[in-house]
C-alpha cells in the first residue's frame, strides 16, 4: 500500500480471497480442515494485498482470555435506560456464559476512553469485541479493523464493511407500519429520521418510503434521538406540510416529541394526524394517546451477535454474515 496508508489487514486478505475472516484466521493459524484452493486463494491474496501478519497478536489469541467485551458508544445514563441496549447486552452475557465466555462491558462516551478501550482490545486483553451503537465511519471501529481481534457489529458501521452483524430488521419494520398508517386512510406522510451518524437512519427511512410509496411528501433528519429533537423536527415539517395527515418517527421519543408540538398546533392524534414510532420504548405506552410503534426483540440480537462472535473465535465458518432479527408492529390508539 502507498505511503502513508493503513497497513493492511487480515480483513483486507479475506474480501481480495473471497473467503470470510475466519478461513484467513484458519489458514495463518495452520488448520489443517482448509480446502487446498482456499489455502491457495488466501496465500495469493497475502501476497497481492501485502498483509504481514502480527505474530505477537497471534500469540496473545492463542494465550486465551476467555473474556469477550461488549463496547457500546453511550453514556452510562443513557445505556441502562435506552430500550434495547440493555437487553441485548443481558442477551449477549447469557449466550456467552453458556459458551464458557465471561462478557466484561465497556462504554465509550469521549475520544479518551475511545483511545482507552480500542488499546485494551488491540492488545489483546479480550478474545473479540461485540460493537454496539456505534457511529456511522466510527475511528473506534476503524481502528479495530486493523487488528486481529473477531469483531461483531448491530447494524454496519462502515457501507461495505465485511464485519459480521446482527440487528432487527429495521427496513421491515418501518415498512410495516407504515402500511398499516396507510391503510387506515392518510395519504400525505412525512417521516422524521434518525441522526445522519446512526446507522439505522437510512434503514429505517428506506422503510418508510418502501410502506408510504406516493404518499409520502418529505421528512427530515435530526440531530439526536431525544423528544427536543423530535419537537425541533414536527415543527420543520408542519411548517413545510400544514397538510400532513401522518408521521413516521424512527423512534418513539422522536414520536413523542412530535405528538406534543402537534397538540400545541392544535392537531388532534389519531383524529387529524397519525403518529407511530420504532422501538416500543416505556414511553410509547405512557403517551397519551399510546403511541403505535414497532417492537424488535433486543434480547434476540445480544444471543445472535454471542453466537457470531464466539464461532469467530473458534475458527468456525458462518452460516450467516448479517442476521435480521424479525420483529412486531404494536399497533395503539396514537394511529
Amino acid at each position: 500500500m502507498s505511503e502513508g496508508t493503513s497497513r493492511p489487514t487480515m480483513h483486507d486478505v479475506a474480501r481480495v480471497a473471497g473467503v470470510s475472516h475466519a478461513t484467513v484466521s484458519r489458514v495463518l493459524n495452520g488448520h489443517t480442515n482448509v480446502a487446498p484452493a482456499t489455502a491457495r486463494a488466501v496465500a495469493d491474496a497475502i501476497v497481492t494485498t501485502g498483509y504481514v501478519p502480527n505474530r505477537a497478536a497471534r500469540s496473545l489469541r492463542v494465550q486465551s482470555t476467555d473474556t469477550v467485551v461488549l463496547v457500546a458508544r453511550e453514556n452510562v445514563n443513557v445505556f441502562y435506560t435506552e430500550p434495547t441496549l440493555s437487553p441485548m447486552a443481558s442477551g449477549a452475557n447469557l449466550r456467552l456464559s453458556e459458551h464458557g465466555y465471561q462478557m466484561l462491558l465497556a462504554l465509550v462516551d469521549s475520544p479518551r476512553s475511545a483511545e482507552r478501550v480500542g488499546s485494551l482490545i488491540a492488545g489483546g486483553s479480550f478474545d473479540a469485541a461485540i460493537l454496539v451503537a456505534m457511529t456511522n465511519e466510527d475511528p473506534l471501529v476503524a481502528r479495530l479493523m486493523t487488528t486481529n481481534i473477531p469483531l461483531v457489529t448491530a447494524s454496519t458501521p462502515f457501507p461495505g464493511s465485511d464485519i459480521p452483524s446482527a440487528d432487527t430488521d429495521n427496513v421491515g419494520g418501518a415498512r410495516a407500519i407504515t402500511e398499516r398508517l396507510v391503510a387506515t386512510g392518510r395519504s400525505k406522510l412525512v417521516a422524521i429520521g434518525g441522526p445522519a451518524w446512526a446507522p439505522v437512519t437510512p434503514m429505517r427511512l428506506e422503510g418508510f418510503h418502501q410502506g408510504a410509496k406516493n404518499a409520502a411528501i418529505g421528512h427530515t433528519a435530526v440531530d439526536g434521538w431525544t423528544m427536543a429533537a423530535g419537537q425541533r423536527a414536527m415543527s420543520e415539517l408542519l411548517e413545510r406540510h400544514p397538510d400532513l395527515d401522518g408521521v413516521v418517527a424512527a423512534s418513539d421519543l422522536l414520536a413523542t416529541g412530535a405528538m406534543r408540538v402537534l397538540n400545541e398546533a392544535g392537531r388532534r392524534t389519531p383524529q387529524d394526524v397519525g403518529v407511530v414510532g420504532f422501538d416500543d420504548a416505556p414511553v410509547a405506552a405512557l403517551n397519551d394517546p399510546p403511541l403505535s410503534t414497532v417492537r424488535s426483540d433486543a434480547r434476540a440480537t445480544g444471543i445472535a451477535l454471542a453466537d457470531m462472535v464466539v464461532a469467530q473465535i473458534r475458527g468456525q465458518e458462518l452460516p450467516q454474515r448479517h442476521v435480521v432479527i424479525p420483529n412486531d408492529v404494536v399497533w395503539r390508539e396514537s394511529a
